[in-house]
This record gives structure tokens, sequence and C-alpha cells, in this order.
């Protein structure tokens, strides 16, 4: 069984190896074709990029060079250490009221935006109030006779029953949702107590 592996491995080898030689035939018998065509095309480029090379050496002499680079090396050794310093920066006068004046526009703005939402929302409110008034005058007019003729006469005390009866609708409708909320949660324990005596 190994044998036969090894063998089948052998003769696998041995078609690469076979199959590389050839090709290294081809390349080797196409090699020199290719380079003699390439040199034929590019021998002129090729000599006119040898010709500027030579020209750019004999343009620069080595010993100027290193002359050069030996007085830069001496110029940075004669100069001095560098120093840090610490810098801080201070606003000047102008800025300082520049800033100032900015703060201001933007707290007065800031201001100016709430004061507007707020009187907005109250307008809402009142045009709210004044449309229910126009309807109980429409569908009751003489409700709203009567409430016209006790505002001329006492406005102080009909504002002052009216604000009483508001806040005897508010604690009622609270107290509705307070019971409301008792009798779910009521519900609520009563199902689980259920629940539990019938998981029992």
């Amino acid at each position: 069984m190994q044998n036969e592996e090894l063998e089948e491995k052998i003769t696998m080898l041995e078609e690469l190896i076979q199959g590389f030689v050839e090709r290294m035939t081809i390349v080797e018998t196409e090699m020199p074709e290719f380079l003699k065509t390439f040199l034929q095309q590019y021998k002129e480029t090729l000599d006119r990029i040898a010709s500027r090379i030579e020209k750019a050496n004999k343009r620069y002499d080595d010993a100027k060079i290193q002359e050069q680079i030996d007085e830069v090396k001496k110029l940075v050794a004669t100069m001095p250490k560098v120093i840090g310093v610490k810098t801080s920066h201070h606003f000047g006068v102008w800025s300082k009221s520049l800033i100032i004046g900015i703060v201001v526009c933007f707290v007065v703005t800031s201001l100016s935006f709430g004061t507007a939402l707020y009187l907005n929302h109250e307008n809402d409110r009142l045009n709210n109030d004044a449309y229910n008034f126009w309807l109980i005058k429409a569908l009751y007019p003489e409700v709203s006779k009567t409430i016209e003729k006790k505002l001329t006469e006492d406005p102080k005390s009909l504002n002052q029953q009216a604000e009483k009866a508001m806040e005897k609708q508010e604690a009622v409708m609270a107290a509705q949702a307070q019971a409301e909320q008792a009798d779910k949660e009521l519900k609520a324990a009563r199902d689980k107590l259920e629940k539990v005596k019938s998981d029992k």
C-alpha cells in the first residue's frame, strides 16, 4: 500500500520535472531571440540614457560636493541648541469684549426665544378657551348672558368660583384616575392569586 503511494508520488514528480524541463528548453531557445529584438528596438534609447548619465557624472565633481557637505556640517555644528520657550496666550482687551458680547447676545437670544415659545403656548391656550366660550355662547345663549352679567357685576368672585370649580374638577379627575389605577392593581392581584391557587 505504501509502495504504491510512493510510486504514484514518484511518477507525479517525474511528470512535473519533465514539464519543467520542457518549459525551460522553450525559455532557453526563445530568450536569446527576445533579448536580441529588445536590444535592437531600444538600442538608441539606451545609448542616449548612457550618454546622459555620463554627462551628469562629469558635470558634478565629487570633491566639490564633499567640500559643500563638510561646510554644511560645520555650519550646523556652530549653530546654538534650540531652547524651548513656554508660551501662553492672553486675550486682548478687544477680544475679551467680543467674547462677552457674543455670550450676552446668545443669552438674550435664548431668553427671547423662550419667551416667544411661552407666549405662543399661552396664546394657543387662550384661543382654545375663547373658542370654547364661543361654543357655549352659540349653543347656550342664556348661560353665556348670565356669565357675562356676573362678570360685569363682580368679576373677582366669579373668577374665584371658577377657580374653585376647576380645582374641584381636577381633584375629581385625579381621584378617578387613582381609583381606576387601584382597580387595575386589584384585578392584577386577584389574577395572580387565582393563578397561584390553580398552580397548586
